[in-house]
């Protein structure tokens, strides 16, 4: 994905608007379409069953088992009601309340995957306005908890932002398992949300990026920040990512959009019934990083996970140069690399060509007898 500075100036100069209600509305409209990831199911696709995992494996009568398969994950599904704190001053009247009233808030969480039993660290971060995005300096968040086993919220804590806006969340250990966090800004009541996917028996993953791939067009990324338009989506692209999930897959997305991005950018994959719950954002805070920074951006972050979590990324899937060196270089097989667009096929990797109907040969002809399966440890 390349920067697009003249059309960065052009907003600057022109005085980009942000989209009314941006930030709460947003987190909101993913909540309300949350259960789309257990209803978007396709009829007569062979799901397997979520109670599977509690099942007693056959004995095969060679002194082993057979292996069980991934159980889908539907602790999204059941997202508990959430009350807002009551809300207070601001640390810095003036300075905090300027900053909160020159333009909506880009709040976010970066997610973050780990094993079982480990202790985590997620960064939270807090601006307000599209172009200018300034630091919320010096204010209280409160962040809270909830995920697979809980019944409610949990209250973390109150965390103070650091100069560049941000804060750093310490979680203890989590059971294998989905889990939201959300940062509540005590001044605003505005919001950030996150998510953390711990990695139990399961360690099989697929690798999406979001532009170009998901989307028709890397520029698609532009038209979303300025409030234009919604990015368009390739025909069947969504159909193949939720193949994958109710397939009992990790699905991973890694973009080189900008942090500021992840409200619209989690709210366009919810709508479109795909996981939002591992995504990972740039910290850059210009448009996109591009080239060689993409490769290296998205080979480091695919390693740590490889290296800390022990997944096995057996599938991968994007459209640029850049994405195909960085999953060989991560070790995916050009074998199970599909690519779509100009550089389909690129380093014999697997091409996907439909010209005006996206992935719809991919998802009737290929998937069906796809070999590819899914199984705990």
């Amino acid at each position: 994905m390349r920067a697009f500075l003249p059309l960065l100036l052009f907003f600057i100069f022109n005085g980009c608007t942000d989209p009314s209600g941006r930030s709460n509305n947003i987190n909101n409209n993913i909540n309300n379409n949350i259960n789309n990831l257990n209803n978007h199911n396709d009829a007569g696709q062979d799901i397997p069953d979520a109670d599977l995992v509690e099942d007693v494996p056959e004995d095969t009568g060679d002194g082993g088992v057979d292996p069980v398969p991934c159980a889908v994950d539907g602790t999204l599904a059941n997202l508990p009601p959430f009350t807002y704190p009551p809300e207070e001053e601001w640390n810095h009247s003036i300075i905090s309340a300027s900053t909160a009233a020159s333009g909506s808030p880009y709040h976010m969480m970066h997610d973050e995957m780990v094993p079982e039993n480990t202790p985590v660290t997620v960064t939270g971060k807090f601006d307000y306005n599209s172009v200018l995005h300034k630091d919320l300096q010096d204010e209280w968040i409160l962040v809270y908890l909830w995920g697979t086993g809980k019944t409610g919220w949990e209250f973390l804590g109150r965390y103070l932002t650091d100069t560049d806006g941000k804060i750093q969340i310490q979680i203890g250990g989590l059971g294998a398992g989905t889990y939201m966090l959300r940062g509540v800004v005590a001044g605003d009541l505005t919001e950030a949300v996150g998510y953390v996917t711990v990695i139990g028996a399961n360690r099989q993953a697929v690798v999406f990026d979001i532009d170009g791939t998901l989307t028709t067009s890397d520029a698609e990324v532009m038209q979303d920040w300025a409030g234009f338009s919604t990015a368009e989506m390739y025909p069947f692209a969504d159909l193949v990512v939720q193949y994958y999930v109710n397939h009992g897959f990790h699905v991973v997305m890694v973009t080189g959009r900008p942090y500021w991005l992840a409200v619209e950018t989690r709210q366009w994959l919810a709508d479109r019934a795909m996981p939002f719950h591992s995504v990972r954002f740039t910290s850059d805070n210009g448009t996109t990083v591009s080239g060689q920074e993409t490769q290296a951006y998205k080979t480091g972050y695919l390693e740590g996970l490889i290296a800390t979590c022990g997944l096995e990324l057996v599938r991968a899937y994007g459209n640029a140069d850049t994405d195909v060196w960085a999953y060989d270089a991560v070790g995916v097989s050009k074998t199970q690399t599909f690519i779509i667009g100009d550089n389909a096929g690129m380093e014999q990797t697997q091409p996907i060509v439909c010209e005006g109907c996206g992935y719809q040969s991919h998802y009737q002809d290929f998937l069906p007898s796809d070999t590819l399966t899914c199984f705990e440890e």
